[in-house]
């Protein structure tokens, strides 16, 4: 058994739902501590409270939109003043408890806090996320514009750390490695184990995920379908036409998408990943701003699963030439591929036999 801390970053509910995947196996072989911001805690922390496994708040980093729903990376940046000058003291109180606890192992999905105070007491991590895809994975049939976004990604993603021992990189979509990309493995969606097991079919309902910040010609458009749309992250409210909308909940999320007829909502990997993984078609609506959401609607079109436009351009037309299409969309996926979490704890189990043998005493 190995003493694992695992941080994650807070933005929406993918890093904790890709986390709480790992979990569910991980904790029967190890001790974990999660350490998760924002909406991240808010989801784990009522998911494991009176459990072995313990989650801790951690400071993170959000970002902040303009007025039209766009990211404004200046106000993100000024937002980030606090948590950057509270990182060398962040990264002083971490460290000392790896070194006081005895940790084994970090695994971290895309938090810069945690491995800087690995490095500093020599505490080995790996990183399990989705933005390594744009360090490791070839994604050079990229319109150029989209390309050049991408590789500043990359850029971007190495200030969050670089020197973990191996990195497991999941996504929907398969690429192929960049020349001489080592140490890293390619796995699909992580998947929830609810979601594994449930039964899937297709009804006559479409699902909807929308964030806060969707400009309101997306309920429009949607509210012009002739079929029912079950609308998730806008919290519950009074019906509107044809439109339901759900309180977050994790069974009720997942029954409602294992019966849908298609799936329209953000370019999150792991919403699009679990949709196809499901036979769902996808309508991806890329969040203004968010280059890496861009990527994954070009990514969803490369390999068929769906279709993708700006939010601020969604009219009831195009969700109806959508609707109109969607056998052409469907079955497009590599089951075996989609569903990552065998390889992804692999990796992980393969990372721990070459820690030193303290890490299993």
């Amino acid at each position: 058994m190995a003493k694992i801390f695992y941080s994650m970053a807070g933005e929406g509910r993918g890093h904790a739902t890709r986390v709480r995947t790992l979990v569910e196996d991980l904790r029967r072989r190890h001790e974990l501590v999660l350490l998760a911001p924002g909406d991240a805690y808010d989801l784990l922390e009522g998911a494991y409270r009176g459990s072995e496994v313990r989650v801790e708040r951690l400071p993170g980093l959000r970002f902040v939109y303009d007025a039209r729903q766009r990211v404004h990376y200046l106000r993100t940046l000024a937002r980030s003043v606090g948590y950057l000058r509270g990182l060398a003291e962040l990264k002083r109180e971490l460290g000392r408890r790896f070194e006081r606890e005895g940790a084994d192992l970090l695994i971290t999905d895309y938090d810069p806090g945690a491995p800087r105070a690995a490095e500093a007491v020599g505490l080995p991590y790996l990183a399990v996320d989705h933005q390594s895809l744009f360090n490791f994975g070839d994604l050079s049939f990229l319109p150029r514009g989209l390309r050049l976004r991408a590789a500043g990604i990359a850029r971007f993603n190495r200030l969050y750390y670089q020197r973990q021992i191996h990195t497991v990189s999941s996504s929907f979509f398969r690429p192929e490695p960049k020349p001489g990309a080592r140490e890293v493995t390619f796995v699909g969606t992580l998947l929830r184990p609810a979601l594994l097991a449930a039964r899937v079919e297709t009804g006559a309902h479409a699902v909807a995920y929308c964030r806060r910040s969707m400009p309101g010609n997306v309920l429009e458009a949607l509210g012009g379908l002739p079929l029912e749309v079950r609308v998730y992250g806008l919290g519950q409210a009074p019906e509107r036409g044809n439109l339901r909308f759900r309180a977050i909940s994790e069974q009720g999320f997942i029954d409602d998408l294992c019966s849908a007829r298609c799936v329209i909502g953000t370019a999150g990997n792991q919403l699009i990943g679990e949709a196809l993984y499901l036979g769902k078609p996808v309508f991806a609506l890329p969040e203004a701003g968010q280059y890496e959401q861009e990527v994954n609607g070009h990514l969803l079109e490369r390999m068929g699963g769906g279709t993708f436009l700006a939010p601020e351009a969604l009219r009831r037309e195009p969700l109806l030439r959508f609707l109109a299409e969607l056998e052409r969309y469907q079955g497009r996926v590599d089951r075996e591929f989609a569903a990552g979490n065998r390889r992804a704890l692999q990796a992980i189990e393969q990372a721990l036999g070459r820690l030193p043998a303290r890490a299993l005493a």
